[in-house]
């Protein structure tokens, strides 16, 4: 059987979760590692056994080697963009981890660059190669809930470090953490509201596909810490009359992965969206029956992308197809997000 030999550049908290999904893939391995941290470097190694020829303190040095054939780069924000650019360049297939990149001009040059090199190129949202996610694209083109009118989509994790001050609990930013860095892409919109931002972008295409310049951008509120990055952000979509979407981002607030879809003869709600249990369920109302679905995640979450890019690129997709995001959702996810993020 053909295996698919995966490197990873960047070793931090989000790097060692996708490294383990390779202990459940059956058509992929993990053959490359590259960080500039040495302690990354020799922890991964030893955890994930990563021959020593295979571990790069030099991330040129992983994208050179002949010997690895998709990239997973799980750097900061910021970076996102120069190393996929560099991996493009020299003809290697990338997974980067969102968001892809910060905005629009950079996605062009990418975008450019797949197209020139004939390369794959694709975006890691680990949420819609779970086995909920196919079933919600297929109850929704079966059109028996009728058209789609509204989108309510949170995404908010409480991420501030708890601090004692005389016998009180008080919660501040944690100004360490990337997530609080402006100039490493930090801000809860790109960092959690990429998460709402892409659902609507999927539920657009298969649904009434409006065009960016069609959609308003109405009732924004933002909320922003001493290093200047968002912190709390709320925002309705009118995506051009057809349906209305609004979504939330925090970092200050309690565990919110909500949504719920609104049709003309149902609703569709899920309590975990993003990061979902191992055992999830989905509350479809159609007309005036409720049903209770149970969906159950047997596997490591991140090893069903794995298994799916890996499938891909095994029948020499150079397209992503779904659950892979295609370019186009990423244009269309990034043009948002930079239009979000502007808004005051």
């Amino acid at each position: 059987m053909t295996i698919i030999n995966w490197g990873i550049i960047g070793l931090g908290d989000i790097a060692k979760k996708f490294a383990k999904g390779f202990s459940s893939s059956n058509n992929s391995s993990l053959k490359a590692i590259a960080s500039k941290k040495k302690e990354n470097l020799k922890l991964f190694k030893k955890k994930f056994e990563i021959e020593n020829q295979f571990c790069f303190e030099n991330y040129d040095d992983l994208i050179l080697s002949k010997d690895v054939d998709i990239i997973y780069i799980a750097l900061p924000n910021s970076f996102h963009a120069e190393i996929t650019i560099k991996a493009l360049k020299n003809f290697k297939n990338v997974l980067v981890e969102k968001p892809a990149v910060t905005n629009t001009k950079d996605l062009n040059l990418i975008k450019d660059l797949v197209l020139k090199n004939n390369v794959y190129f694709t975006e890691s949202f680990m949420y819609r190669h779970l086995p909920y996610f196919s079933y919600l694209k297929d109850i929704i083109n079966e059109n028996n809930l009728g058209n789609l009118l509204k989108v309510d989509s949170h995404f908010c994790e409480k991420l501030y470090k708890q601090k004692n001050f005389f016998g009180f609990k008080i919660y501040k930013p944690d100004y360490s953490n990337r997530l609080f860095n402006k100039d490493l892409g930090g801000g809860s919109i790109l960092d959690l509201g990429c998460y709402p931002i892409s659902l609507i972008s999927f539920l657009n295409s298969i649904t009434h596909n409006v065009k960016i310049s069609d959609i308003k951008f109405q009732k924004v509120k933002k909320e922003f810490c001493e290093s200047g990055v968002d912190i709390y952000s709320e925002i309705e979509l009118n995506l051009n009359n057809k349906f209305i979407s609004k979504i939330k981002c925090s970092f200050k607030d309690n565990h919110d992965q909500s949504t719920k879809i609104y049709f003309e003869n149902g609703l569709i709600s899920i309590r975990d969206t993003w990061t979902p249990k191992q055992n999830m369920t989905i509350n479809l109302q159609l007309n005036k029956k409720m049903d209770l679905l149970e969906f159950k995640n047997d596997k490591n979450f991140y090893s069903h992308q794995i298994e799916n890019i890996s499938k891909q690129l095994i029948n020499k997709k150079n397209k992503p197809t779904f659950p892979a995001i295609s370019i186009e959702e990423i244009d269309f996810n990034t043009e948002l997000l930079e239009q979000w993020i502007k808004l005051n």
